[in-house]
């Protein structure tokens, strides 16, 4: 699974278990899918409080096939993205990536905020994924605003609505070592500070990052690089000031915890508390423990994870405000 990539490989995960299951690597055969995973769609992509454009990619939830792993792009949706609160509406731009040598590819686009053309180089690895694509012109991601999305696809309008919850600031970061007296060399993970904002129930994304240069929203939404690197908090058993909280005790696919090789390999990491709706938080929540089973008696009834999106839309609309820290591993201690 990639790094950056979003929550929504996993989803497709979940609802191609049950295609292939039944597929064999000897004879190929037919296999009728339900009509909502034909006729559906996968949604990727979120508004951050981030500088714009933002980035969003539509592809089918399945392909059934041993030589391609990855899923079709569509690109004759109309996606229309709204800030309700100040009344402005963006129609999405789709963008198609174009070979410039033979192991890079190029997305153009207008970037509104720097008001000039510009571009994103990645490696023509995500290829095969980078399809289906849309490129906001307008929006900007606003603390507290709401946003509408509408998706036109086949003759179906698929709709959703979020609001923007204020970022929490990550008031301290640090890189510590864990003693876990089994003998084997001490593991690092970092650990975080924070104030939840008081009256309200939070949720909360955590995402990490190893990188010292900047990478961006593009190659977070195609997955260029591999790991899980996400997780998941309520704050329903925390204090209204949290200190020194272990990244990991997030829910995440991973279970990350000190012991498991936690990703600290790089000499500098970074941090981002991002804010989730309790309707995003769910949708997280369920994906999560549905790529955690293990088909045991104990495990969870496999089922699709539903969308905050209607129809037959896998994924979700998300918009989050986020803040970022980064600290340094010492090791040399």
């Amino acid at each position: 699974m990639n790094r950056f990539q979003c929550f929504n490989h996993s989803i497709r995960l979940v609802v191609l278990f049950f295609c292939l299951l039944f597929l064999s690597c000897e004879e190929a055969f037919d296999v009728d899918m339900p009509d909502n995973i034909a006729n559906g769609i996968v949604f990727q992509g979120a508004i951050s409080n981030d500088k714009p454009p933002y980035f969003f990619q539509l592809t089918k939830p399945a392909v059934i096939s041993a030589e391609a792993r990855h899923y079709e792009g569509i690109e004759d949706a109309l996606i229309v993205i709204e800030d309700v609160t100040a009344g402005i509406k963006d129609t999405l731009t789709l963008i198609k990536p174009q070979s410039i040598d033979y192991s890079r590819i190029c997305f153009s686009y207008y970037n509104y905020h720097k008001k000039k053309n510009d571009e994103v180089i990645l490696s023509d690895d995500v290829f095969p994924k980078s399809h289906g694509v849309y490129v906001t012109t307008k929006i900007y991601g606003i603390e507290e605003h709401t946003y509408t999305l509408d998706i036109y696809y086949k003759g179906e309008h698929h709709t959703s609505t979020e609001t923007m919850i204020p970022k929490t600031p990550i008031t301290d970061l640090k890189i510590q070592k864990f003693d876990l007296d089994n003998g084997k060399p001490i593991p690092r993970a970092p650990i975080i500070s924070f104030v939840n904002q008081p009256g309200v129930d939070n949720y909360y994304l955590f995402y990490i990052e190893q990188y010292s240069y900047p990478v961006t929203s593009l190659e977070k939404l195609l997955g260029t690089r591999e790991q899980w690197a996400y997780s998941i908090l309520s704050d329903k058993f925390l204090g209204d000031e949290v200190v020194d909280l272990l990244v990991s005790e997030g829910e995440s696919v991973k279970r990350l915890y000190p012991q498991s090789g936690y990703p600290v390999s790089a000499d500098t990491i970074f941090v981002t508390l991002q804010s989730l709706s309790k309707a995003c938080y769910d949708i997280y929540d369920k994906a999560i423990e549905q790529m955690r089973t293990d088909g045991g008696a104990y495990s969870p009834t496999p089922t699709s994870v539903k969308s905050n999106i209607s129809g037959d839309v896998w994924g979700m609309f998300r918009v989050s405000a986020y803040s970022k820290r980064y600290g340094l591993v010492d090791r040399k201690k």
